[in-house]
């Protein structure tokens, strides 16, 4: 009678485990069906450099696929505006108007710490103006750039936001992060960015 009992304790047991564990499976079932991809971000960041004689500025809209907690990548566009004088003591100053485009890959080693590596093209239109004698002068032309820095930020599906330290690795003398001066100036930049499209995931 007692070995009936334990019998019967031991089926009621295992029922009750088998019941969990499939009510467990159909709750993952359900949260992976309605778990979300990773979103599209839209936002951009502003541009901030310069020295004792140069000044650049510029916003950067970008468009942003994470495709998990290391990875980044995406587009972006540049509209540049940058001037500087000759020296401390001239009277000729340069004004640089810059469109450009490029791509760029984040990598999140640790968390809140990215490098990023962003190749793009500038074009810009440049207008020097001497007011000593007068003189106006203006010209047009092409650069290729390569962005290499360090940054802090973050980034889920609710968003991004960083700050960033760059520099111009080619370091082009027609580069609009240089025009100018013997050296690439270094960039920094902050921006944000916002989900535009979410996609549910479907089971197969």
């Amino acid at each position: 009678m007692l070995l009936k009992k334990i019998n019967l304790l031991i089926l009621i047991i295992g029922f009750t485990f088998h019941s969990q564990v499939a009510t467990a499976q159909t709750i993952i079932q359900t949260n992976k069906f309605f778990e979300e991809k990773k979103p599209i971000l839209f936002g951009g960041g502003l541009l901030l450099g310069g020295s004792s004689n140069s000044f650049q500025f510029g916003v950067n809209p970008e468009l942003l696929k994470s495709y998990n907690k290391y990875l980044d990548a995406g587009i972006i566009m540049n509209v540049y505006y940058s001037s500087f004088s000759a020296s401390l003591t001239s009277n000729e100053k340069i004004k640089n108007f810059q469109l450009g485009a490029g791509v760029f890959a984040r990598v999140w080693p640790i968390e809140q710490f990215f490098l990023q590596l962003q190749p793009e093209y500038n074009r810009t239109w440049t207008f020097a103006n001497n007011y000593s004698n007068g003189v106006k002068a203006n010209t047009s032309f092409g650069a290729t750039s390569l962005l290499g820095g360090i940054g802090y930020g973050k980034h889920d599906a609710n968003g991004m936001s960083y700050f960033s330290v760059m520099v111009d690795l080619l370091d082009a003398a027609q580069s609009p992060y240089r025009i100018g001066q013997l050296k690439a100036q270094p960039i920094f930049r902050a921006g944000v960015g916002f989900p535009i499209f979410r996609a549910k995931k479907k089971m197969p």
